[in-house]
C-alpha cells in the first residue's frame, strides 16, 4: 500500500454573512472598531468524516510530539546539530580571517593604485586627496606611503602641504 496524504476535507458550500460592525469611543478619545464575521459551511457526511479523521491524526501527532520517544529523537537531533556546528565554526573563523585579509589587501592595493594615479595626473585633484586620502586611517596610509617611490612621496607631501595651507 502506498503512503498517500489525503486531500484536505472541504465543505461543499460556504456562505459568509455581512460583517457586524460595532464602533466605540474609548475614554482617551480613541475609536475602537470591532467587526464580527460569520461564516457558515455545509459538509457532505464523507467530507465531514475526513475532517474528523484529520483532527484525530493531528491529535495523535501532538501526543507523539511530547512523548518520551519523540523527546529522545529531538535530543539526538540536537546532539547531531551541535556536533555539526562544532565542525563548522572553526571553518567559519578561518574563512572570516582570510576574508578580512583579502579585504585589507584589496583596500591597500586599490588605495595605492588610486593614489599613484592621482599623483601622476596632469591636474592634481585636491578634492580626491581631501575626501579620500586624508580621511583614511593612519594604519592604512602608512604602509602605502612606505611603498611609494621617493618622487611619489615627495609629490604627496607637497600636495598635503598645499591642502593644509588651504585649510582642508
Amino acid at each position: 500500500m502506498m503512503d498517500q496524504k489525503q486531500a484536505q476535507a472541504t465543505p461543499f458550500k460556504t456562505d459568509q454573512k455581512p460583517p457586524v460592525t460595532k464602533y466605540e469611543v474609548e475614554d482617551n478619545g480613541d475609536i475602537k472598531i470591532t467587526q464580527t464575521i460569520t461564516t457558515e459551511s455545509w459538509w457532505n457526511a464523507r467530507e465531514y468524516l475526513t475532517l474528523i479523521r484529520q483532527n484525530e491524526e493531528a491529535l495523535e501527532n501532538t501526543k507523539y510530539n511530547y512523548s518520551e520517544e519523540f523527546v529522545a529523537k529531538m535530543k539526538e537531533q540536537e546532539k547531531k546539530l551541535v556536533d555539526e556546528m562544532s565542525l563548522m565554526k572553526p571553518i567559519m573563523q578561518k574563512a572570516e580571517e582570510l576574508t578580512k585579509k583579502e579585504y585589507e589587501r584589496q583596500r591597500h592595493d586599490g588605495l595605492k593604485k588610486n593614489l599613484i594615479e592621482a599623483l601622476k595626473a596632469k591636474e592634481i585633484s585636491y578634492e580626491w586627496f581631501k575626501n579620500i586620502w586624508t580621511r583614511a586611517k593612519t594604519e592604512i596610509k602608512d604602509p602605502i606611503f612606505k611603498e611609494l617611490t621617493a618622487e611619489e612621496q615627495s609629490k604627496l607631501i607637497k600636495v598635503l602641504a598645499r591642502l593644509k595651507r588651504k585649510g582642508a
